[in-house]
């Protein structure tokens, strides 16, 4: 029997996501057929091989895009039908089985797809990163100028519920999340669980960079890797800065990433008078986030407590963890949860900087209970939290499409 077409649709440049490359890899060494339809902003080839799976890019203005995607679901409903035009001709030309459509945002493509093939075999697949009606609340696109005038939460939360009861079957990121789903009205037999969690095997597979770990080796290093954006919490990490640097002068924060608030977090750090303890590293590619996490003492997830954050886990917890790295996060159910459960690190309440500044000051204290996190933590994504353990997911779910 022949296996599986998959066709992997990602609005955006096939760089750098952990979630969508390790799915890849899965379900190319589970034997299937995958193709990954992305666009190509100008720097990429438009054909190109991942690990076994073709990767299709779309040419693409990133600004065009970017404003077309943010006014789906909106009176200016472009996107579907623009990605529903590719897909059409790319689900025919590699005779696709199943769509696997990342972000709730994109799954009307799928469906506009699906119906103008009409007696076509396709199966839709809709992988769901987050909680994005609750994320709209956040985003600076859906809550300033045009954006806050035509972004409908109210809608967006209707045509959730809507979209996902319309899926084949869904992915989700966290049990949390079925949870939610399941107090919406919509089955949990409809979802299967991949979680965010460490691809042992390909994180770190480059080695460190000895210039960086030794940039930092006459600090306390506090680090945070990721986005920067408002419900990120990193402006609760700027404010725990005064009330620490008397008890340990030689503390640096290290934030590594980009994003909206940066200018704003710069300013707040020169108001407070904290610059000189805070190394902004911009963005980073992803092979030199390891030696990052490997020159750090403490990491962080300060992430402000929300339905967005309630629902969802960051890769960097399991990255942290499995580099032997006592975490402090702010009380997000699945973060807290899994932390709580490993042992790995100390939760406090989210946007309370002196909560923050609190724990920092006690695990500075006592070397011995930060050893011990460490090796927890790491233990724990050997045992349990890893990639391989995840993936298992993924593969028995497109078995039993495989079966159907």
């Amino acid at each position: 029997m022949p296996k599986l077409n998959v066709g992997m649709v990602l609005d955006n440049e096939f760089t750098n996501d952990l979630r969508v490359e390790n799915e890849v890899i899965s379900l190319v060494k589970a034997g299937y057929n995958v193709f990954i339809f992305c666009f190509n902003f100008g720097h990429q080839q438009n054909e190109q091989d991942f690990h076994g799976a073709c990767v299709i890019r779309i040419n693409a203005s990133k600004k065009i895009i970017k404003k077309m995607r943010a006014l789906t679901n909106t009176i200016f409903n472009i996107y579907p039908y623009y990605w529903s035009y590719y897909l059409v001709n790319l689900v025919k030309m590699y005779q696709i089985n199943v769509l696997h459509i990342h972000d709730l945002y994109m799954f009307s493509s799928g469906f506009i797809t699906k119906k103008k093939l009409k007696n076509y075999p396709l199966t839709i697949v809709g992988d769901l990163h987050e909680n994005y009606p609750e994320g709209l609340k956040h985003y600076r696109f859906s809550t300033t100028g045009l954006g806050k005038l035509l972004i409908s939460i109210p809608k967006w939360e209707k045509t959730e519920i809507e979209w996902i009861k319309k899926l084949d079957y869904a992915i989700t990121v966290i049990e949390e999340a079925v949870e939610r789903y399941s107090n919406l009205g919509i089955k949990k037999e409809k979802f299967t669980v991949v979680p965010n969690y460490v691809n042992l095997s390909e994180f770190n597979s480059h080695g460190l960079d000895e210039e960086i770990v030794n940039k930092f080796k006459n600090f306390f290093v506090v680090s945070y890797i990721g986005a920067f954006d408002y419900h990120r919490g990193l402006e609760s990490v700027v404010k725990s800065i005064p009330y620490i640097v008397k008890e340990i002068p030689q503390i640096k924060f290290v934030l590594v990433g980009d994003g909206a608030n940066k200018q704003s977090l710069i300013r707040l750090a020169e108001e407070l008078n904290v610059s000189n303890y805070i190394s902004f590293e911009g963005w980073q590619p992803a092979g030199k986030l390891p030696s990052y996490i490997e020159a750090s003492d403490i990491c962080l997830i300060p992430h402000l407590k929300t339905n967005h954050t309630d629902n969802t886990i960051p890769h960097k917890l399991f990255q942290y963890m499995f580099m032997k790295k006592p975490v402090i996060a702010t009380n997000c159910n699945p973060i807290e949860r899994i932390i709580r459960e490993t042992e790995a690190g100390l939760v406090y309440s989210s946007n309370n900087e002196i909560q923050l500044a609190e724990n920092i000051k006690y695990l500075f204290n006592n070397p011995s209970i930060r050893s011990e996190m460490s090796t927890k933590g790491h233990s724990a994504v050997i045992e349990k939290y890893n990639w391989e353990y995840s993936s298992k997911n993924l593969v028995d779910l497109y078995r039993k499409i495989e079966s159907e």
